[in-house]
């Protein structure tokens, strides 16, 4: 890709990219977005996921005429939606496959789904979009319950981002901890990104502020400034420009979450790379609710690497697998009732 790591784990190179948007709107810009992360040949298949009827009107399960009248027309109006956006993504990309995911024939919710459909097709990315919690949509695609089910890293693309502008990725923010995972997804982060682009690595000075005078911020700054030495070590072998910070958690109301997203947009970064393992706060010990509550919360896309060696090394390993899929260039059969 861009440049060597000298780190010993292999290169990263996204080539099975799964796209689904909320909707099915935005999915042209959501893939061209995406695929600026991707390997020059990269397969591509745009999702939509078809909803359930009875999830917006409950009262159709009192019919099942009209029930089936409305999943009929909700099933030809993404297809046509899918079959429309696979031909402007064809300005950009080979041959794009399409899948269509009907929610009533699988019994299944939208993000299980989704994180199904990108196992059995062995994606190596999946790109989604989603409004914010505060829209009731029926078929939700959850970027976080998405990263707690699938096996490869996710992209998660705020919806608003998504319909402003068709947006470039030259400056990435990288949020790193002590955990082997967050150097990790560094690695992917420098083998993916574009040439040319500027890192800066920031590591989270979290510190209770109902401790602050009893621990000094020296002594946590001092493993702070190690982390991020080592971490610059690990592209050190890249031409990037790499950035170091370490920020603190300045009120009692501060979290490692809001802190990583205020430095973001503060930076301006296009995107945020974080891993699913990440430091817990004394207040909040289960491992993960930093990535849950930045995905929450984040203005501009997240690009979040499994917490386990081993399912990272996954992505390489499936990208040397040659594969073949019966629903390339198509639409696919959705199930039968």
């Amino acid at each position: 890709m861009n440049g060597k790591s000298t780190s010993s784990a292999p290169a990263v190179a996204f080539k099975r990219v799964i796209v689904a948007s909320e909707g099915g709107a935005g999915l042209v810009p959501l893939t061209r977005f995406a695929l600026r992360l991707a390997a020059p040949d990269a397969f591509v298949r745009l999702t939509e996921v078809v909803c359930n009827p009875a999830a917006l009107c409950p009262r159709l399960l009192m019919s099942y005429p009209d029930w089936r009248e409305a999943h009929r027309a909700m099933q030809h109006e993404a297809s046509t939606r899918l079959t429309l956006a696979a031909r402007q993504a064809a300005a950009f990309v080979a041959k794009p496959e399409t899948d269509l995911i009907d929610l009533a024939a699988m019994h299944w919710q939208a993000t299980e789904a989704l994180s199904r459909s990108a196992r059995e097709w062995h994606a190596d990315l999946i790109a989604v979009a989603s409004h914010p919690r505060s829209h009731r949509w029926a078929c939700r695609l959850n970027p976080e319950e998405l990263v707690a089910m699938s096996h490869c890293p996710v992209l998660h693309v705020p919806f608003a981002h998504v319909c402003t502008k068709d947006a470039g990725v030259t400056r990435v923010l990288v949020a790193v901890d002590r955990s082997p995972p967050s150097l990790t997804a560094l690695h992917i982060a420098a083998s993916v990104v574009p040439k040319g682009t500027v890192f800066r690595l920031v590591y989270v000075l979290d510190r209770p502020a109902w401790l602050g005078e009893l621990l000094p911020r020296d002594r946590f700054g001092l493993d702070g400034e190690q982390t991020l030495r080592q971490a610059r070590k690990l592209i050190r072998g890249t031409s990037k420009t790499v950035e170091l910070a370490v920020v603190e958690t300045e009120t009692l109301s501060d979290d490692i979450a809001s802190t990583v997203l205020h430095e973001a947009k503060r930076w301006q970064a296009d995107l945020l790379v974080m891993s699913t393992s990440s430091k817990p706060k004394f207040v909040h010990p289960l491992p993960g609710h930093v990535v849950a509550q930045t995905l929450r919360d984040a203005e501009c896309p997240v690009l979040v690497c499994p917490s386990t060696i081993e399912a990272t090394a996954n992505v390489a390993h499936h990208n040397q697998r040659p594969l073949q899929s019966a629903s390339r260039g198509a639409v696919s059969a959705s199930g039968v009732l």
